[in-house]
Parts: structure tokens; sequence; C-alpha cells
């Protein structure tokens, strides 16, 4: 993605095996595997140039975030995507950031107002009916993301970029955002950019919960009722 990511700590160099799960995490995120294709191990290892412990390792740590599926002696192939699943994650960071909002615009300095004003004009300069596209999630992450790294809370950083990312960044296969949602998150963007400049960080959390709900769980809850 624009590495939305950029706007996290920067990470201390990787090892072979965080280098592997990286690769193989962006792979999925990406959509360049797809949901169900299987993993072979001694591909990976044509493929990266690696010995089979680290490529091991990276798919252990892609099982247990969900990425992968390990049925033993019979597969390792990519997770299909868990509709349900992925609006609990979405309940998760709405709560997170609509807490981080709360807690720091009110103490929010200019220099980081004008940051997070650069953030929603990302946003905007798109189309918003692509709002499921990844790369319009990746500012969207990035948006939050700022939110969540300016409210200097360790914890919720390691809870969004170490459990949430590549979910919340992952490519879903969907129509175009019903034209009524993208003139809501127009409108709503429009008013947090109003709301962080005052300073409102009550106002801002609510909108925010409001804003996750009605884009993007409620419709992830409906597609998995319906499927």
């Amino acid at each position: 993605m624009d590495d939305a990511s950029d706007s996290l700590p920067i990470r201390p160099r990787q090892l072979i095996r965080d280098q592997v799960f990286a690769t193989l995490a962006e792979e999925i995120v990406s959509g360049r595997r797809q949901p169900l294709e299987e993993i072979r191990d001694q591909d990976l290892q044509a493929e990266y140039g690696v010995s089979r412990t680290p490529i091991r390792e990276a798919l252990t740590r892609l099982a247990e975030i969900g990425l992968i599926e390990v049925s033993t002696n019979r597969f390792t192939r990519v997770a299909p995507i868990d509709l349900a699943a992925q609006a609990d994650r979405l309940e998760m960071a709405c709560a997170v950031v609509a807490y981080c909002a709360h807690t720091t615009i009110p103490t929010l300095t200019d220099e980081q107002v004008s940051a997070l004003d650069a953030r929603i004009d990302d946003i905007l300069a798109f189309d918003l009916t692509l709002a499921g596209s990844r790369e319009v999630r990746g500012h969207w992450y990035g948006l939050w993301g700022s939110l969540v790294i300016a409210a200097g809370n360790q914890t919720m950083i390691d809870i969004l970029d170490g459990q949430l990312a590549v979910h919340l960044t992952r490519t879903i296969p969907t129509q175009r955002t019903p034209q009524d949602i993208a003139d809501y998150l127009r409108h709503a963007l429009g008013e947090l950019r109003e709301l962080v400049h005052r300073r409102d960080g009550d106002r801002a959390r609510a909108l925010i919960e409001e804003l996750f709900h009605r884009s993007s769980i409620g419709p992830l809850r409906d597609a998995a009722a319906a499927s």
C-alpha cells in the first residue's frame, strides 16, 4: 500500500524470518495470494532463497494471526476472508481510535492538526465509492494510525499495528461503496476536520464510532449474516 504504516513507529532491522513473514503477509493482504490458495514450503524456499526454518516460523505467525490455515499433513493455505471476524476486528479498531481521539484531540498542537488535515485531504482526493479499495483503505488506516500515535499509548499502538493492521488493510472483494455511503463519508470527514480544529474530543469520538459502524461494521455484519 501507499505505506500507511509509515505513520507507525519504525521497526528495528528485521531478521530473515521477519522479512519472510512481512513479504508473505503483504502478498496475502494485497490479494496476490488468493483465499484458499495452497502454500508449499519448497515453493517458498525456491522463490525467496531462504531455508525452511524461517519459512516455517513465518507460517506459524501467519496462522496465529489468521492469515493462513494449517491442517497437519493436509494443507497450508491462505485463509478465506471471514466477514464476521473482520467486523469484530473493526469494532476493536473503532474502540481504540475513538478513545484515542477523545483523549488526544483536545491537546493537539497546530502541527499535529495540519498533519491530520493532510491525511483527510488524502482520502478526499479519491472517489469514495472506491472506499473499500486497498489504496483508499490504506489512507484510512494512516488517518486512524495518526490519532493513535498522537495519543502516545504504546499498548494501543501495538494492538493497531501488530494485531489489526494486516487485516484492516486486506483486499476484500466487494462492489463499489453505495453513493449514499460515499456521500456520508465525505461529509463525515469534513465534520471530523472541523472537530479537530476545534479540539472537540467528545464529539470526534462519537463521530468516529458512527463512521465505523455505518460505513464498515454494519455492512460487514449484514454481509456475514447473508452468506
